[in-house]
């Protein structure tokens, strides 16, 4: 379950905690709520995923122990597919770990369970970083929303921008491909290539999860400005119009 626990901050402000162990995670939501951080709270690696296509954050802290994926392996998808940092949460802060969990992207290692003093302050620290690099976000999706010409799509809340400058929300899954798609120098991408990106299973139910995913977007990019994803027959499917990954 996704848990709020709001304050009176500016949105720049905002923590999402990702710890399986309840009593760790609420006594570490405690805390930051009374630095006035606005902080949300999940328990697994699927709960993140899912908030992350509804909300925008400054900052995620990580543990590596969670009940359904490990941290690191968290921590990279964000660093790969988002502008979210992260600080990571493990069991033992030894060379080997701290180098781990700084090659899969985390600004910084706490041991579990964690000295609140010494943390809120780096806390604090990149959130007022944090800040700064917001408002220069803010004035790009600005610009943005009024037009530009073209599609983009941003890693920061995995984002589909038309044309037009009309926006709308994707999912993990979609981002995926939309950002596979945007990546290659290909004309299409081939649909094995991306079975094995995404990580679907190479049968029936994967083939019609792919395809899934493949008929939400054409319907978000309708809404958006217009059909972009076109099917190369017998090979997979690419774009009509350049996309830009921002």
């Amino acid at each position: 379950m996704v848990s709020r626990y709001p304050s009176s901050t500016i949105s720049s402000r905002r923590v999402v905690v990702v710890q399986s162990d309840p009593d760790a995670r609420e006594r570490l939501v405690a805390y930051l709520k009374k630095e006035g951080i606005d902080v949300f709270s999940v328990a697994s690696a699927l709960e993140l995923y899912s908030l992350l296509s509804q909300e925008e954050f400054a900052l995620a802290v990580i543990a590596d122990d969670l009940a359904d994926q490990r941290g690191l392996v968290v921590a990279r998808f964000l660093k790969r597919n988002t502008s979210l940092s992260s600080i990571m949460l493990i069991g033992a802060v030894t060379p080997k770990a701290r180098l781990a969990a700084y090659n899969a992207g985390a600004l910084a290692c706490f041991v579990t369970p964690v000295e609140c003093a010494e943390f809120s302050v780096l806390i604090g620290n990149l959130l007022e970083k944090g800040v700064a690099e917001g408002r220069g976000e803010a004035a790009l999706a600005s610009q943005l929303q009024f037009g530009g010409g073209e599609w983009k799509l941003l890693r920061n809340g995995w984002v589909l921008v038309g044309p037009g400058g009309a926006m709308v929300k994707l999912t993990i899954k979609e981002f995926e491909f939309m950002s596979i798609l945007a990546s290659s120098k290909e004309m299409a991408v081939p649909r094995s290539t991306l079975m094995e990106h995404m990580e679907y299973r190479n049968d029936i139910h994967g083939h019609k999860a792919l395809e899934a995913v493949v008929h939400r977007l054409r319907m978000k990019a309708e809404k958006a400005g217009g059909q972009l994803i076109e099917t190369a027959h017998g090979v997979g499917w690419g774009f009509s119009s350049v996309v830009t990954l921002v």
